[in-house]
């Protein structure tokens, strides 16, 4: 099938998309969260909250039932439960995006959260516009951490490393695969250089910048561009 014979159907899908609410799941074990969440979400006609859970077993049965976009999860439920509940929710629905919120964006958090699988990380304390912006955006795929606590979570790391860059692993994150020119579009990825940012840094063409953070990813296994930095950053590899 050509290309112009593609384009129907991707155009199609995507009106079907904007015309359909992104279905949000609210998951805190605090009841008045989860209703001053719902009353923010309440105005955005394009927005439709399914449902509401205390806790990660609740939050399961309720985004297999409602075919859940967006999952809005506490990450400091009792024990590790909101951690934990990532990795459950993604295998249930790997369509869903999981934005995790918290009130304090501490760096073992983001590492925990964005190893996990969650794609993006929201103070609670966000403003209504941020939050709103927040659940339109997870709907796309796309990882939605600020970069300055991306960086926080990184130099994290490197304490912890004591600074020193670890040999990866054959069996680690897969970093002995890359590169010399991934390696440094990795780190500009962690700088948080968009693909175009990336191409004028390093003289080279928006779509090769592009393509060569999918082969990262790729090779990886990563499941996004801020998932493959912080396993780069658990391995050693960013500065």
């Amino acid at each position: 099938m050509s290309g112009s014979e593609e384009q129907p159907g991707e155009l199609e899908k995507w009106r079907q998309d904007a015309m359909t609410p992104v279905r949000t799941l609210i998951v805190d074990n605090q009841l008045v969260v989860r209703e001053g969440i719902r009353a923010m979400l309440a105005g955005a006609d394009d927005i439709q909250v399914v449902g509401e859970a205390s806790g990660g077993a609740q939050a399961m049965a309720l985004v297999a039932e409602h075919d859940v976009d967006v999952v809005l999860l506490d990450l400091h439920m009792p024990g590790r439960d909101g951690i934990e509940a990532i990795g459950r929710i993604k295998a249930r629905r790997p369509a869903a995006t999981v934005v995790m919120l918290t009130e304090h964006s501490d760096d073992a958090s983001v590492i925990d959260a964005v190893l996990a699988g969650a794609s993006g990380y929201l103070l609670k304390d966000a403003s209504r516009d941020l939050l709103i912006y927040t659940v339109r955006a997870a709907r796309g795929g796309g990882t939605l951490i600020k970069t300055s606590v991306l960086q926080d979570a990184i130099a994290g790391l490197a304490r912890t490393n004591g600074g020193r860059r670890l040999s990866p692993t054959p069996n680690g994150c897969g970093c002995e695969e890359l590169t010399r020119r991934e390696l440094e579009v990795l780190e500009l990825v962690a700088g948080g250089l968009t693909n175009k940012e990336i191409g004028r840094t390093l003289f080279i063409a928006d779509d090769t910048a592009k393509k060569h953070v999918q082969m990262i990813i790729g090779k990886m296994g990563a499941s996004d561009r801020t998932h493959a930095v912080m396993l780069a950053a658990r391995a050693g590899l960013i500065r």
